[in-house]
């Protein structure tokens, strides 16, 4: 009796959904740690971001020459830096094994059966029978994979658009996730060089009226004004545009700022200095700060090459007219 409760209690079926449930469970794990790992990944980016740009001040500066506690905590900051690409790549191989565990789960409780053969033939569960169960573990694998034919397409259905649905929900988020960092950190630079071209172009208008550099009131615009990205200041002849929020790996409160001069002293000249962050990772983002409001080089490139291109044209039918000389 105990032997029939015992059978009855723990059948193939049965052993097949508990498998099933806990590798479902382990995958839940793994798809919990690479969400926390990601989100530690990126407090962690963005200190070691906020951590450089302080040092890379003045202030900062000072303090790496007199102190050994800041020379030590800015090395911490820069092996930091270099583990983040490995710990990205971890996140990768979490997430892959996470969709792995779950897909095979997701088999294993919608063909119970079949899973079990599985396991059986792979050697990583022996099922013993007194002839009322299936003889699992004398199924050889040619046998499973002939028996594959006979499911009906109804159970194959289930497990794989299940499948289809998870791969494809991962795949479809973090590509979403990635088009939609794309597209802030597009917006947020364009959003920059449009608020600081406006500047430079009212400044220009205004010397070119006055010959002398005019303030917020003068050049008839905001002394502060902010956007979802960026709070924006004009005060005496500096503009200056502050990031509010990390745009990518640029961390919030880095400074962009054009400083406006009159040079000369009998003719008046307009002098523009542009001054990007100097965090590599600020500078990746807004790689021609430098150059906004300036005339394109192209355009002077090309006339000049069409220029040098006509002399020679000239050089060379003016030696085709003269005649040889013997």
């Amino acid at each position: 009796m105990t032997e029939e409760k015992e059978i009855q209690g723990l059948t193939p079926v049965r052993t097949a959904r508990l498998i099933a449930s806990l590798i479902a469970l382990v995958g839940m794990v793994f798809l919990f740690l690479e969400r926390a790992l990601a989100a530690v990944l990126q407090m962690a980016s963005e200190g070691v971001q906020l951590g450089l740009t302080r040092y890379d001040s003045f202030t900062g500066r000072m303090a790496l020459q007199n102190f050994a506690e800041d020379r030590q905590l800015f090395k911490m900051l820069q092996d930091v830096q270099g583990l983040l690409p490995s710990a990205e790549s971890a996140l990768t191989v979490l997430l892959f094994i996470a969709i792995v565990l779950l897909a095979i789960a997701v088999v294993g409780l919608a063909l119970p059966r079949f899973f079990v053969h599985i396991l059986v033939t792979l050697k990583l569960l022996k099922w013993e029978t007194d002839g009322t169960e299936e003889e699992g573990e004398e199924t050889s694998f040619r046998e499973i994979i002939a028996n594959i034919g006979e499911i009906p397409l109804k159970k194959l259905a289930i497990p794989v658009a299940a499948i289809v649905v998870l791969v494809g929900g991962f795949a479809g988020i973090r590509s979403c996730h990635e088009s939609a960092k794309l597209a802030s950190v597009d917006s947020a630079v364009e959003d920059l060089e449009q608020h600081t071209l406006d500047y430079i172009k009212a400044q220009k208008a205004y010397f070119g009226r006055t010959k002398t550099v005019g303030g917020p009131k003068a050049l008839q615009l905001p002394d502060t004004s902010s956007s979802d990205y960026f709070e924006y200041k004009v005060t005496g002849a500096r503009f200056t545009a502050i990031s509010r929020v990390p745009i990518e790996n640029c961390p919030a409160g880095t400074k962009w700022s054009v400083y406006s001069e009159a040079k000369g002293v009998f003719t008046k000249e307009l002098a523009l200095y542009r001054q990007p962050p100097k965090v590599p990772a600020c500078i990746s983002i807004t790689p021609n700060y430098k150059n906004i409001g300036r005339p394109e080089k192209k355009k002077a490139e090309d006339s000049k090459v069409s220029d040098s291109k006509s002399k020679d044209s000239t050089a060379k039918d003016q030696k085709a007219k003269e005649p040889e000389k013997k």
